[in-house]
C-alpha cells in the first residue's frame, strides 16, 4: 500500500536514513520505536511523500498554540481537498467533522479557541482533522507525548476502532493496539515484526534502549 525501496536521506554528512527498505500493507497498525536520532521522523517523511495515489494524512507531533481558530474550524481543514474555495463547506463537510470530532469525544470543544486549550486537547483535534479528511492512511509523530496516562488510555483505545492503516513514531514501547513494531538505530532498521519479536531484549540492546521487553506493562485498551 506504501512502501520505500533502499531509501537514503542525508543531511549534511549525516545519514538520517541509511539504505532503508519499508513497505505497510492495508490495515496494519505499526508502531517505529528507537531513541532520538534513531531515524523516526524522517522515515515518516519520506513514507509521507511515498504515498502514491493512496489518501495520506499527516498528524504532527507538535501543533502550533496560537493558531487563531476554533477547535471545529481546525478540523474542518482536514476536508480541504473537498472543499471550493468560493462555496461554504457542504453538508457533508460539516457531517464529517461532527463524526470526527465525536469520534474522540472532542464535540465539547468545537467553540474553543485552539490557542485556548492544552496540548493534549490541540493532539486530539489534531487527530480529528486527520479522519476528517477520510486518509487511508494516516501517519503519527509522536502522538501521545502531550497525553497523560488517562488520555493515553483513551487515545489508543480510539485507534485501535480506526478502519485505516497506521504508522506511528513512539518515544515508549508500543502497547499491543499496534500489529506490528520496527525498530530504528542510526538510520537503519534493525528489527521489523510481531511486538514480542521485533521488541526483544536482545534487539533493544542492539538498537541501544536499556528497556527490557518484559519491564514494560503496556496500555490497557
Amino acid at each position: 500500500m506504501i512502501s520505500l525501496e533502499n531509501r537514503t536521506v542525508k543531511f549534511g554528512g549525516i545519514k538520517a536514513l541509511d539504505g532503508v527498505s519499508f513497505s505497510v500493507g492495508a490495515g496494519e497498525r505499526v508502531a517505529v520505536v528507537g531513541s532520538n536520532g534513531a531515524g523516526k521522523t524522517t522515515l515518516l517523511k519520506e513514507l509521507a511523500k511515498s504515498g502514491g495515489s493512496s489518501r495520506v494524512a499527516v498528524l504532527p507531533q507538535d501543533i502550533p498554540p496560537d493558531l487563531p481558530l476554533e477547535a471545529r474550524e481546525y478540523v474542518m481543514l482536514g476536508r480541504t481537498r473537498f472543499l471550493s474555495p468560493w462555496k461554504r463547506p457542504s453538508q457533508e463537510d460539516e457531517a464529517a467533522v461532527t463524526r470526527a470530532m465525536e469520534s474522540i469525544g472532542a464535540l465539547d470543544l468545537a467553540g474553543r479557541r485552539m490557542d485556548e486549550i492544552s496540548g493534549g486537547e490541540r493532539q486530539r483535534l489534531a487527530l480529528a482533522m486527520a479522519l476528517a479528511s477520510e486518509a487511508e492512511i494516516l501517519i503519527m509523530d509522536e502522538p501521545v507525548s502531550h497525553l497523560d496516562l488517562r488520555r493515553k488510555h483513551e487515545f489508543y483505545a480510539l485507534m485501535e476502532k480506526m478502519p485505516v492503516t497506521i504508522v506511528a513514531s513512539l518515544h515508549e514501547l508500543p502497547p499491543p493496539v499496534f500489529t506490528r513494531a520496527v525498530l530504528m538505530s542510526e538510520g537503519r532498521i534493525v528489527a521489523d515484526g510481531p511486538l514480542a519479536d521485533a521488541l526483544s531484549e536482545s534487539n533493544l540492546v542492539l538498537a541501544q534502549l536499556a528497556l527490557p521487553i518484559d519491564s514494560y506493562t503496556p496500555v490497557g485498551v
